[in-house]
């Protein structure tokens, strides 16, 4: 049976230096590296990864607990994640909640229970009371997309406020006067945030704003779709539509499209979000492209700063930027 000083003797190295290669320790020289790799692979050697993690108390895998997998942001988010967890040694292991705090705590209870590394949590809403779990977590952890008040743990999020508030600032230059919102799930962060932004353009503007043009549907494209349908069923109908996510987006597009009504003629249509199919929209929608990958790698490097307890600046909060992609007619 192949052992590790095999490997070591035939790479040329010491014993030491196998294991930090295939723990996936970063601090080896490119050149050592490849000639553990390459004897590891000539002699057929694959370490013990379960006794190695019982014997550390962690595994070299990272959890990424997301809230929902229809919505292509996270997906994209995923992607960088698994790329950045790859390229430091680590395993990335997904698992989607569908926005219930319920298969939140059982997805963290299992991940604990397999000895993970550390954990990316994407939250469900829901306020920080009664996540005893969150409060006492038995791993590293670092929040994404959004935080949760009152928990200490580091959260990579996004300018959201300051993205909604200059599209609608936009959508009001081109003359839109009657603005609604579809601003999906009640109590997210993101979502009190992209509301915020919405009524400051109003008030920058000087302009009223109607609170029933403010509309809660569910963050999935059929919510986007009825939400609009109800809002073009009015008898003032909005000149305009912002949608806080990518899918309502989507269902936004087709309530429309159903309606015989065209954008931007009859409606305009933003919507947080960019997608790739929407480069087959004509005419173009106007987009807040938000940063998924950049959002996905420091979540990583966060993370495994605290895994690995380095203090480099990576373990506190960031707030990232949205860009605004007006369509241009």
């Amino acid at each position: 049976m192949t052992t590790i000083k095999d490997v070591a003797q035939r790479a040329g190295v010491s014993v030491a230096t196998v294991s930090r290669v295939l723990s996936g320790y970063p601090y080896v020289s490119a050149e050592a590296r490849e000639l553990v790799l390459q004897a590891a692979e000539a002699l057929g050697y694959a370490p013990d990864q379960v006794a190695r993690s019982m014997r550390l108390r962690r595994s070299n895998m990272i959890g990424l607990v997301i809230s929902t997998i229809e919505n292509v942001f996270f997906t994209e988010v995923a992607r960088a994640a698994e790329q950045a967890a790859h390229a430091q040694g680590y395993h990335l292991v997904v698992c989607n909640t569908d926005e219930q705090i319920e298969r939140e705590e059982n997805y963290l209870t299992l991940l604990s229970r397999q000895l993970v590394a550390g954990v990316i949590l994407a939250p469900a809403p829901g306020p920080a009371a009664g996540r005893a779990l969150l409060q006492a977590s038995p791993f590293p952890l670092v929040l994404t997309n959004r935080r949760i008040e009152g928990l200490p743990y580091p959260a990579i999020t996004a300018d959201d406020e300051q993205a909604s508030f200059e599209c609608t600032s936009w959508l009001i230059a081109q003359g839109r006067r009657r603005i609604a919102a579809i601003t999906g799930l009640p109590g997210a962060t993101t979502t009190e945030a992209r509301r915020h932004g919405f009524r400051r353009a109003f008030t920058a503007a000087g302009l009223p704003l109607d609170p029933a043009d403010e509309v809660a549907g569910r963050a999935t494209i059929e919510g986007g779709y009825q939400a609009t349908v109800a809002l073009l069923q009015r008898t003032q109908r909005p000149d305009a539509l912002l949608a806080f996510n990518n899918v309502m987006t989507q269902g936004a597009v087709m309530a429309v499209q159903d309606a015989g009504l065209r954008w931007p003629d009859d409606i305009d249509i933003a919507g947080f979000g960019f997608f790739q199919t929407a480069r087959l929209y004509r005419p173009p929608l106007t987009l807040i492209d938000q940063p998924t990958h950049e959002m996905g790698t420091r979540a990583v490097a966060s993370l495994i700063a605290q895994i690995e307890g380095r203090n480099n600046g990576l373990s506190g909060d960031l707030v990232l930027h949205n860009r605004l992609v007006a369509a241009q007619r």
